[in-house]
């Protein structure tokens, strides 16, 4: 399979579960918000400490929802190149994205700005009409090793942060997930 299809399918798989969740969750609790964005503690890892939750509903007992897909899809493992890298594809689950790489200084400022750009930490590119946020979810940083919940941001949030990797130097990128459950697979 191709590499920029098997990626649009992913997420397309990941977003249409994702909707049938929100709707579950707003039929549950009315007032409840999807995709809200928060800033965490000072001893939060994650890039900027901003996290986007999937679900919060409004006053009880237990406001954040996670989302978990009931199905991933899996795939043979896919070998190809990226621009100058090695591109190895073993696992993609959109919440769940392990990016590793042999870039040795990660390029931080090309980083926080791919990641201004899909976390959209001030909702300059809000769209009040829009179901899904098409924005990621969060980012850790650690060396070597990027983690990634693209939420429902569109594939080209994938491509750039890979881009960002190959402009970097990498002559290697795997892509897997920590999450991949062999019971919950499906092809």
């Amino acid at each position: 399979m191709d590499p920029a299809a098997l990626a649009s399918r992913m997420r397309d798989h990941y977003v249409a579960e994702f909707r049938c969740f929100v709707q579950t969750q707003v039929a549950i609790c009315p007032q409840g918000v999807p995709e809200l964005k928060l800033r965490l503690s000072e001893k939060c890892a994650l890039f900027d400490r901003l996290y986007c939750v999937d679900f919060i509903r409004g006053g009880s007992p237990s406001p954040i929802v996670e989302f978990a897909p009931k199905y991933i899809l899996i795939f043979d493992a896919l070998r190809a190149t990226f621009g100058n890298s090695l591109l190895l594809m073993k696992h993609l689950r959109w919440d769940d994205v392990l990016i590793r790489h042999d870039v040795d200084q990660p390029p931080y400022d090309d980083l926080a700005k791919w990641f201004r750009s899909w976390f959209d930490p001030e909702d300059e590119r809000h769209d009040p009409n829009g179901d899904v946020s098409k924005m990621i979810h969060s980012m850790l940083l650690q060396l070597g090793l990027l983690s990634i919940d693209f939420g429902t941001a569109p594939p080209d949030a994938f491509w750039e942060i890979l881009q960002v990797l190959e402009n970097a130097g990498a002559a290697r990128i795997e892509i897997g997930s920590s999450e991949a459950e062999p019971n919950h697979l499906v092809q």
